[in-house]
Order: structure tokens, then C-alpha cells, then sequence
């Protein structure tokens, strides 16, 4: 059982609602829309704790033997990284702190729910700012990372293609781009 006793419980059956739908866009969004809105701000510091640490046993069908190392993991994650977009400017603290802060493999996901946010109305020129002045010094994974899930709602949603022109002009940011691309 999580430190926090029932309450981690609670929160990690409530990311894993979310994380198990990852498959299926439109109803993965949703239910992190919904789950946002039953669990509230006040959990993001709880969230902030579990991005390493996705509930055991990983639930049917994503297994190492289904989905590889770290399959449950990545839809966790992404999963947490929803329902902070749902949160809204309450969550721009937490994700500056993981997009600008110490390398970790999650500062692409940090990176995009900015984007997104910014991309809402929320901090756009700050966080515009903030990535054209860390992006030349972010491991390029990380930048690949944040660039393919941020074209794909680029693709979809214009005002994130908005945020998006904002930021090709930077080499790191078109590099990723053709590369992701190329693929």
C-alpha cells in the first residue's frame, strides 16, 4: 500500500481509471477530464509523488509480455500528465519543475501538457519563452519526446499548431520535427 494509506489507494485506482484507456484517445481525455474534476487541485502534490511509481500489479493487458518494459509505466504517466492538463494553470507550477528541472525522461510530457496549456490560454507567453530559452540545452530525446505527442494534437487542434509556429524557428525544435518526420 502507498505511505498515504486509503487516500493513495484511491488516487492510484483513479490514474490507473485513466491510464488503462491510453489506447483510445478521445475516451482516455475524457475520463481524465472527469477524474480531474472528482479528485480536484488539491491532489497535485499527491500526483507528483507517483510519476515512478504506477500502481501494482499492472492491470490485463499491459504486461511486459504485451506492451514491453515499462508499457504500464509510460500509460501511467501519461495518464498523470492528462489530468494536469485538466488542472489547469493550478498544475503550471508542478510542470515547469519537471519540463525545466533536472533531466528525466518525463520532461517531454511536461513539455507538451505546457504546450497544450499555453496553447488553452494559460502562460503562452511564458511558456513560450521558457522554451525558446531551454530547448537549445534539453537532451534531444527529451525535445523528441515532447515533439511527437505535440504534433499530433497539433494536427487536430489549431491553436496548438499556433503555439507550435512560435517555436520552429528554433533549430533543436525543427530538428526533432524532420527526424520524428523521417520516421
Amino acid at each position: 500500500m502507498h505511505p498515504s494509506g486509503d487516500v493513495g489507494t484511491t488516487l492510484d485506482a483513479a490514474v490507473a481509471s485513466v491510464a488503462i484507456l491510453i489506447d483510445e484517445p478521445e475516451r482516455f481525455r475524457q475520463r481524465a477530464a472527469a477524474v480531474a474534476a472528482e479528485l480536484g487541485t488539491a491532489t497535485i502534490p499527491e500526483l507528483a509523488t507517483r510519476f515512478h511509481s504506477p500502481s501494482s500489479p499492472e492491470p490485463t493487458g499491459f504486461g511486459v509480455r504485451e506492451r514491453g518494459m515499462g508499457g504500464w509505466l509510460s500509460a501511467w504517466q501519461f495518464a498523470i500528465f492528462e489530468l494536469l492538463f485538466h488542472f489547469g494553470a493550478a498544475a503550471v507550477p508542478l510542470l515547469r519543475s519537471v519540463a525545466f528541472g533536472e533531466y528525466d525522461w518525463i520532461q517531454g510530457n511536461a513539455v507538451e501538457i505546457l504546450i497544450r496549456l499555453a496553447a488553452a490560454g494559460i502562460d503562452r507567453q511564458q511558456t513560450v519563452s521558457d522554451l525558446r530559452r531551454q530547448l537549445p540545452v534539453f537532451r534531444h530525446e527529451a525535445i523528441l519526446y515532447a515533439v511527437g505527442p505535440v504534433l499530433t494534437h497539433a494536427a487536430r487542434d489549431p491553436a496548438v499548431t499556433g503555439v507550435v509556429s512560435e517555436l520552429d524557428d528554433l533549430p533543436e525544435w525543427r530538428d526533432a520535427v524532420r527526424e520524428l518526420q523521417e520516421e
